[in-house]
C-alpha cells in the first residue's frame, strides 16, 4: 500500500469511528445514575404532603364551583335589570299612568299638554333646537324641548 491509497483509506475510517466513540460514550453516561436515590424520610415527607395537596384541590374546587354559581346567578341578575331598564324606556309614560290609578285622567291630560307644548328638539351637544322638519329632529342626541328653548338651528330656523 502507497502513503497516497493510506490517507484516502484513514479518511474514508474517520466518520465510522467517530461515530463508533460517540455511541460509547452515550452508552457509558446513560449507565452513570447521577442522581442518588432519595432515603426513606424524604419519601415519607413527600407521603405526608399528599393529603395537604389533596385537602387544598378540593377547596380550590370547591371554591370554583361557589363563583361558577355566583357567576350565574350575577348574569340572572343583569339579564333582569335589562329587562327592566327596556321596558322603563319603552312604556315610560304607560308605566306612570298605570301605576296611577286614581288620578289617570289628570295624568294624561297633563301628559298631552306636555307634549303638546314640546314640539321641537333640543340637541345636548350643541343647543340648537330644531323642528319637525328638520334631517336632525331626533336623529341626534337630545330630549323634547319648546319652541323658545336654545339657538335655533340654521337650517330648519328651530
Amino acid at each position: 500500500m502507497n502513503w497516497k491509497t493510506f490517507k484516502v483509506f484513514l479518511r474514508s475510517l474517520r466518520l465510522p469511528v467517530i461515530a463508533l466513540l460517540g455511541g460509547l460514550l452515550v452508552a457509558a453516561f446513560a449507565l452513570d445514575d447521577s442522581e442518588p436515590a432519595k432515603p426513606a424520610a424524604a419519601n415519607q415527607e413527600a407521603r405526608g404532603e399528599q393529603p395537604q395537596i389533596r385537602d387544598g384541590l378540593s377547596q380550590l374546587r370547591e371554591e370554583n364551583a361557589k363563583l361558577k354559581e355566583e357567576n350565574a346567578q350575577l348574569r340572572k341578575e343583569n339579564q333582569q335589570l335589562r329587562r327592566l331598564l327596556a321596558e322603563k324606556v319603552e312604556g315610560n309614560v304607560t308605566s306612570t299612568t298605570a301605576t296611577n290609578s286614581i288620578s289617570s285622567v289628570q295624568t294624561n291630560q297633563a301628559i298631552t299638554e306636555a307634549e303638546g307644548q314640546l314640539t321641537h328638539w333640543f340637541t345636548t351637544s350643541s343647543g340648537k333646537r330644531h323642528n319637525n322638519r328638520c334631517r336632525y329632529f331626533k336623529t341626534t342626541e337630545g330630549r323634547l324641548c319648546s319652541p323658545d328653548e336654545g339657538k335655533p338651528c340654521k337650517l330648519c330656523g328651530g
